[in-house]
């Protein structure tokens, strides 16, 4: 009779959990269960995140494109392998990361359009059919992904145009719970599709949102609950718009960072969004002055702030800096610089823990 072990750490990294699994079949269902899998996942968002970033070729060279993992607190990268075979004329798109799980959307000439969630610590892969295939190939369809707080569930979102010259868009959803799309129903006007740089904060989507494409500023924040499948905005303070923006969640607080850049010098302005009786309140929680081009703003705490900046220079290829600033006492560090010699440009950046949240 195996004897059951008295206590089981769910602060073990990921590799050494997914070593412990082959020990013996008891092993293996006990880290594998629900509770070991919430323990494991909390203990996961205490440590310091990963950032994983999309990094595509300029030019028509579909194939030359990659993801990247860079841990914030000490800089180490890796490559990641990518669970998909493409073509010449495949290519793909990370729609989001949640939970230490990635949402990719692919295409190659047999298949037009794909979805799967994948989750690269223990490559676990799930494919989602894809409702753009019953859609209007050439109208605009956007795409989110989160999970259900504290659950293994988790919701495709999937906001379309059923006719390219529509004045409402559509939404469906896609819950793994259910295993198909429903949901399907039509968006406010001020609803035309989700930006590809949202985030996700206890079951609700967050975006940037502009009126009207001749601003060069957002005027609102667009969110979307799973809960209760209902639209609404807040509107950004004239004081707060800028031409270079990013939306940041903080310890499960929702924050709105700005640049206002010169010709040889900016400054960071980031504000604390808190949703109270009268409404949304902004509250400025902290700013930074800076010279050169700024940076963008990736992964926020109490302490410190994470940035990636473009340093490239046109005799030595392309050329990514990413820094750890402290917003207390205004000092920074570089964490990592990333060279390729060809002409590269960053596809997507997401956040992401290391856990083993099945999919």
């Amino acid at each position: 009779m195996k004897k059951k072990p008295e206590k089981y750490n769910p602060k073990a990294d990921v590799n050494t959990i997914g070593r412990s699994r082959t020990l013996s079949s008891y092993w293996n269902w006990e880290l594998g269960t629900e509770e070991f899998v919430f323990k494991h996942l909390h203990a996961a968002k205490k440590r310091p995140a990963s950032i994983y970033i999309h990094f595509g070729v300029k030019g028509r060279r579909s194939l030359g494109s990659w993801v990247f993992r860079f841990n914030v607190d000490t800089g180490e990268n890796e490559r990641l392998h990518i669970p998909f075979l493409r073509n010449s004329q495949g290519q793909f798109e990370v729609i989001g990361t949640d939970n230490g799980c990635m949402a990719i959307r692919y295409s190659c000439i047999s298949h037009p359009s794909n979805l799967i969630v994948w989750n690269p610590n223990t490559d676990q892969v799930t494919r989602i059919p894809d409702p753009m295939q019953h859609h209007c190939c050439i109208c605009a369809s956007t795409y989110a992904f989160l999970y259900f707080p504290d659950s293994v569930g988790y919701v495709w979102i999937n906001i379309y145009k059923k006719k390219i010259l529509d004045s409402l868009s559509w939404l469906t959803s896609y819950s793994s719970v259910t295993g198909h799309w429903d949901s399907n129903f039509s968006c406010p006007p001020y609803v035309q599709g989700v930006d590809s740089r949202y985030v996700v904060n206890h079951g609700i989507v967050y975006w940037l949102n502009w009126n009207n494409h001749a601003q060069t500023s957002p005027q609102c924040i667009v969110h979307f609950s799973i809960f209760t499948n209902q639209f609404g905005f807040i509107l950004i303070p004239v004081e707060a718009r800028a031409m270079i923006q990013r939306l940041l969640i903080c310890e499960g607080c929702l924050y709105y960072a700005a640049v206002h850049a010169k010709s040889d010098s900016y400054r960071w302005l980031i504000w604390k969004i808190e949703k109270g009786n009268q409404g949304y309140s902004w509250e400025l929680s902290s700013q930074f002055r800076g010279h050169g081009s700024a940076e963008s703003p990736e992964y926020l705490t109490h302490d410190y702030l994470i940035t990636v900046k473009d340093t490239s220079q046109p005799t030595r290829g392309t050329q990514f800096t990413i820094t750890k600033l402290d917003t207390k006492n205004q000092q920074r560090r570089t964490l990592k610089v990333v060279e390729f010699p060809l002409s590269t440009y960053i596809k997507s950046l997401n956040l992401n823990f290391n856990t083993i949240v099945p999919v």
